[in-house]
């Protein structure tokens, strides 16, 4: 199966390729004679709505049009579809019909703890369309464990509806024994087709996907070349070439998919500023207990942020030990993010567990999926106290969505939504909004042209008939323009700056900057880098030690900022949705 035009630009390209080019490489790839074509899901949903201002169900009925033959493939993360939070039902229902109309033949549904319970809607979702449902297991090592387990979660996806099975390495930790093992394990216990889906990363893909072949794997995961190795896939023309006059030799046409990847190629080009040079390289770091760097790069935004890069070896070392403390997760998004962005935490701050993410709260309780092991008990106090964790299905607390949804569109001026437009509103409403009122701007390509300067209101654009023929004054000169390159959480941005002096502003224009509030006793201050989403408190309110005072957004991660002492608030110093420094003050708290 191929898996450029979604994964393979989702790992290396941070998912930023763009329909126009996306069409080509489509239309040839569609005559390779591919098992399927990995096409949608995963993080390009939100990037094609944030990124590139393409509605992502147009974006799919796009392609399906331009290669209609062979099967298309969507990647969804079982009950958080294309997010990293659980979804109610009826908006998991509206999902996979949409896609499923939309172009998508087979849905393979992955959980990230592999709690089968958040991949039971999914299935009959998906038999009620009448389309193929791929279970996947995510591969995950245990200390003492080996392969123990593989069996039960395969057995497990069978009775809720999946009729194939796909292991998957995230990492790239199977050689060629283990994936040959694993496999044999889950097609006894399972009695279904098993595929591998193995990531490059450490080299050993390859071979891994060779082995897993001879025992009696169906199909195996590959890229074209200019979007494979590194966090992606292995190559398909190395797995054609490789396998060819083997037992297990696929038949393709080496020349066909050449031609393909020779497309992909040319329309690269465009992308020479998007695609990272870190996570398309290869790396051990798995193969010795530790996170690649393309998994650490939130973390190491952030101690990048705090001036703390000297201390990334303790924080790698840390990430084995929550892992280990919240129950041997698997080392798959969104779970790697959470535990890289609480050992940053513990690190820094010198306490372990003293400031605590959203995210890791909810994992505690339950809120994820059940964890392969259980969680250390003294972990689990320190960071939901009294509060018991949940045993039901995740999803059985959320109360239905899309007529809400349905009524939320209305309001906002459109009477009549589709189910694709409540889809993607009730997943990224204010991207979605953006999108369809057209405020949503796509970044700016190598082949486009750039953008003109605006005008300003004492002088206006000469028109095209006069502008050759008057004389142009001093002040008519085309304003200076800077181009810089801007990082945010670790993710580089290329920015225009059209006007201004050198500093951006002229001196004599600058208004007088009010002093900084000053940090003193009883002062609340950001512990991070982040966007302000939520100020509970205003000027009077009472407050105890402890009391959440704000929700803070840093690295995805969703953090609350709790007084430092009990009294009144006395000054805000911040609104919500300001972008805020490590360190900043933001409430004021007297005694």
């Amino acid at each position: 199966m191929e898996t450029s035009l979604r994964h393979g630009q989702q790992s290396l390209m941070v998912s930023r390729l763009r329909l126009r080019h996306a069409l080509p490489v489509a239309e040839t790839l569609d005559h390779c004679g591919f098992a399927a074509l990995d096409v949608f899901g995963g993080s390009i949903f939100e990037a094609s709505l944030r990124f590139l201002a393409e509605d992502p169900f147009e974006r799919i009925r796009a392609i399906r049009a331009a290669a209609p033959i062979t099967p298309f493939l969507a990647v969804i993360g079982g009950q958080s579809l294309v997010g990293h939070r659980q979804v109610p039902d009826d908006l998991v229902d509206a999902f996979i019909e949409t896609a499923a109309v939309a172009g998508v033949d087979i849905f393979r549904c992955y959980d990230p703890l592999n709690d089968v319970r958040n991949l039971e809607r999914c299935a009959i979702a998906i038999a009620a369309t009448g389309k193929q449902a791929e279970g996947v297991i995510v591969y995950n090592e245990v200390p003492g464990r080996g392969l123990d387990g593989l069996g039960d979660v395969a057995r497990r996806l069978v009775d809720a509806g999946y009729p194939t099975i796909c292991l998957h390495d995230p990492l790239g930790v199977l050689g060629a024994s283990a994936a040959a093992n694993a496999v044999k394990v889950i097609r006894e216990a399972a009695g279904v087709p098993v595929a591998v889906s193995i990531s490059a990363q450490t080299g050993m893909s390859a071979l891994a996907c060779y082995a897993a072949a001879g025992v009696g794997a169906y199909r195996a995961d590959c890229a074209l070349s200019p979007l494979a190795g590194g966090a992606s896939m292995p190559g398909a023309e190395a797995l054609i070439a490789g396998f060819a006059g083997t037992e297990v030799d696929c038949g393709l046409d080496l020349e066909r998919v050449a031609a393909a990847a020779l497309v992909l190629e040319q329309e690269l080009l465009h992308y020479t500023e998007v695609i990272d040079p870190l996570a398309a390289r290869l790396d051990t770091s798995a193969l010795r207990g530790l996170l690649p760097p393309s998994a650490m790069g939130h973390a190491m935004a952030e101690l990048r942020e705090r001036n703390a890069l000297g201390q990334l070896a303790e924080v790698e070392a840390d990430v084995v030990q929550v892992r280990s403390e919240l129950g041997y997760p698997p080392l798959i998004t969104p779970l790697t993010e959470i535990m890289a962005t609480q050992a940053v935490y513990n690190v820094v701050e010198g306490d372990r567990y003293a400031t605590i993410s959203q995210e890791i709260k909810d994992y505690c309780l339950g809120l994820y999926g059940e964890p392969p092991e259980p969680i250390d008990r003294e972990v689990r106090r320190l960071v939901n106290g009294r509060e018991e964790p949940i045993t039901c299905r995740p999803a059985d607390l959320l109360e239905p969505v899309m007529d809400a949804t349905r009524r939320e569109l209305i309001r906002e001026g459109y009477p009549k939504p589709d189910t694709a437009a409540m889809v993607t509103y009730a997943l990224f409403p204010n991207a979605y909004l953006n999108l369809v009122r057209g405020d949503a701007v796509a970044e700016r390509l190598g082949d486009e042209p750039d953008l003109p300067a605006p005008a300003t209101a004492s002088e206006p654009v000469p028109d095209s008939d006069t502008a050759a023929s008057e004389p142009q004054g001093e002040e008519a000169q085309p304003l200076p323009v800077r181009e810089l390159t801007v990082e945010v959480d670790g993710q580089s941005y290329a920015v225009r700056i059209i006007g201004g002096t050198d500093t951006g502003v002229a001196a004599s224009a600058a208004p007088d900057k009010p002093l900084a509030p000053t940090v003193r006793e009883g002062t609340v201050v950001s512990p991070m880098q982040g966007l302000l989403l939520k100020v509970n408190v205003k000027v009077g309110d009472q407050v105890a030690l402890g009391d959440v005072v704000c929700v803070l957004e840093a690295m995805k991660m969703q953090n609350d900022i709790t007084a430092t002492r009990a009294g009144t608030v006395t000054e805000v110093y911040i609104a919500e949705g300001a972008v805020v420094s490590p360190r900043a003050p933001l409430i004021q708290i007297g005694a």
